[in-house]
């Protein structure tokens, strides 16, 4: 969807330029190019930002309603950014979708899923996953919150994953005001967002190592499930282009520079697990829980999530993967059909594999559908 939208803001030919002769990083040691030999100023980067959002907006409403319809959030809160140098009050917007009343758990707490949006850490919206969050509902009977964290280039890596870090925090503390059962939470997350699930996650995980004194011990997470996540942002963009099977399918050179300007500050440390969880060290990732991702075959991320699940295997972790065949970057969300038969195919199984965390038998479930097509 997002390349359709780029009529309304495409960027001008120095960013592109600039993004084809991107240099390459050494992966320990990669930093973020100094602003002033890439970086346009913060104004234009605002500027181009508030376009595409503006013209997100648009698409996602024609998205939405789109037969079937995708549902509207059961109630709308907003929480406190608690973490972190840009802590600020009534913050972050929580669109809360519940599940009919009655049923499993209605009375002994639900599962609860906490999703995060994608949109390169630049634009989106909670609701851009209704129908995700709706088919969660129907076939988890899950309570699903869906955070709308603040993006770049407002604000910049870190305050996306801190924001979603304190989601998680508020869902832990007030699981029963939500209706949800505390052993039974999983994070899930789209492209940038399936980023978030993780480096969020990670942080919660040691917050001592980075600063952040947690009003909690960090909440027990049941599995993490992505949808084509960025993982590793020591690799260049135009070193993933030429890796993908069909490069001219992937996201546009302006559109990525656009989110990689925004979101990353001048002198980074790419390989920082906050912002790369990939690259995370082998002690923090095996904390993590039951992992399921579903990549595209078409899409510039889908060799980093290849790797990550190499790495999760080689560590004994319980995870699962699914590539969509022929497909693009957000292969879910089209402009403005209703969503490929794929989608729900390849949301059905990673329900089906939550089924399986849920009943006990997530090591069964994962290893059936790793490598599905």
């Amino acid at each position: 969807m997002i390349q359709k939208l780029l009529c309304y803001c495409n960027l001008n030919h120095h960013q592109k330029a600039m993004a084809q002769n991107q240099n390459h990083h050494h992966r320990k040691h990669a930093h973020h190019p100094h602003a002033s030999d890439s970086q346009p100023p913060y104004w234009a980067l605002a500027l181009r930002a508030k376009a595409l959002r503006n013209a997100a907006v648009i698409g996602f409403q024609m998205h939405h309603y789109a037969s079937p319809a995708a549902p509207s959030p059961t109630r709308t809160k907003w929480i406190d950014a608690t973490l972190g140098d840009k802590q600020s009050k009534n913050t972050i917007r929580l669109d809360i979708y519940e599940p009919k009343v009655g049923g499993k758990g209605a009375k002994t707490g639900r599962p609860g899923m906490i999703v995060f949006h994608g949109g390169g850490f630049v634009l989106g919206h909670g609701t851009d996953d209704a129908r995700w969050a709706a088919a969660a509902n129907e076939t988890l009977g899950a309570v699903v919150i869906a955070v709308s964290y603040r993006c770049a280039p407002e604000n910049p890596f870190p305050v996306p994953v801190e924001d979603c870090a304190s989601s998680i925090v508020h869902l832990a503390q007030n699981a029963k005001a939500y209706g949800v059962d505390p052993t039974k939470l999983f994070l899930s997350g789209f492209s940038a967002g399936g980023n978030l699930a993780f480096s969020s996650y990670l942080l919660l995980r040691s917050a001592a190592k980075w600063g952040y004194d947690l009003p909690c011990d960090p909440p027990s997470i049941r599995g993490i499930i992505v949808f084509y996540p960025l993982l590793d942002y020591s690799k260049s963009r135009p070193e993933k282009r030429d890796a993908c099977a069909n490069p001219e399918f992937t996201l546009a050179p302006s559109l990525t520079t656009l989110f990689d300007s925004s979101y990353l500050p001048p002198g980074i440390d790419l390989v920082d697990p906050r912002l790369s969880p990939g690259l995370v060290s082998d002690e923090l990732l095996d904390t993590l829980p039951a992992v399921h991702m579903t990549l595209c075959e078409y899409d510039m991320l889908l060799a980093e999530g290849l790797d990550f699940q190499k790495r999760l295997e080689e560590r004994g972790k319980v995870v699962s993967v699914r590539q969509v065949p022929g497909e693009k970057h957000a292969w879910d969300k089209p402009m403005p059909l209703y969503p490929k038969p794929s989608v729900k195919v390849e949301y059905d199984a990673a329900l089906d594999v939550i089924k399986g965390y849920l009943s006990g038998n997530g090591s069964t479930k994962a290893q059936e559908s790793t490598n599905g097509k």
